[in-house]
């Protein structure tokens, strides 16, 4: 669960439920010692399957979904260049 390092370029699939849809969605993401960048969200399935719909969704709550995602992540401190 989560992703192997705390730094680098991930993706995640998520689902995500409206009163009208649920959809399922592919997360693109960079994180670097910076911060995070929202590199794109992807439909996954239906007609829009691969187009980037990152204008469509609220980024304060994809970014919480990524949030999440780091938080769960399985990584040891020698995975993102720390040094003891």
């Amino acid at each position: 669960m989560g992703t192997p390092s705390i730094y680098g370029s991930f993706s995640f699939v998520t689902e995500l439920d409206c009163a009208w849809a649920t959809m399922d969605i592919r997360i693109f993401y960079t994180n670097h010692s910076e911060g995070i960048d929202l590199d794109k969200i992807e439909m996954v399935g239906g007609n829009l399957a691969g187009d980037n719909v990152s204008s469509y969704f609220n980024t304060d709550y994809i970014f919480d979904l990524i949030r999440d995602e780091i938080a769960e992540a399985d990584y040891h401190w020698t995975d993102h260049g720390d040094a003891a």
